[in-house]
């Protein structure tokens, strides 16, 4: 079983930086994946209303780049989550990072934009339940 790890404010702003490039990653690649995903039915329709075989190739490049970039992001959620934080929505930009407060565990909740840690909720109460925090 894994350690669980838990950060600071100060742990969880240091992150932000990094959590940014790869969230703007992810939003990158879903936006490709959407574009591949429209290439590939404009392609299978072409190929049914034509009766050609012409995309044949470009359709095994589009499955294979989909495929790849299916997989990269994949990798990134993964290293997101390996890191200890976690994350909610990969298209909003959400995430928590675990912290201990009054010997609880609690979530601190960061929202791409936002400049650094200004929220934290309870575990069962997500983003809906969000608290200014209060030093």
């Amino acid at each position: 079983m894994e350690k669980q790890i838990f950060f600071t404010v100060d742990e969880a702003n240091q992150k932000i930086p990094w959590l940014e490039l790869q969230l703007q990653e992810i939003s990158s690649l879903g936006k490709n994946i959407a574009r591949l995903k429209i290439d590939l039915d404009n392609s299978l329709q072409k190929r049914s209303s034509n009766g050609h075989h012409d995309t044949n190739q470009h359709m095994m490049d589009n499955r294979k780049e989909t495929a790849d970039a299916i997989d990269r992001l994949r990798k990134i959620a993964q290293e997101i989550n390996d890191s200890g934080i976690f994350l909610k929505d990969s298209e909003r930009g959400l995430v928590d990072f675990p912290t201990l407060w009054q010997g609880r565990e609690v979530y601190l909740c960061w929202l791409i934009g936002e400049s650094s840690i200004q929220f934290w909720h309870e575990i069962n109460a997500g983003f809906a339940g969000r608290q200014p925090l209060v030093y």
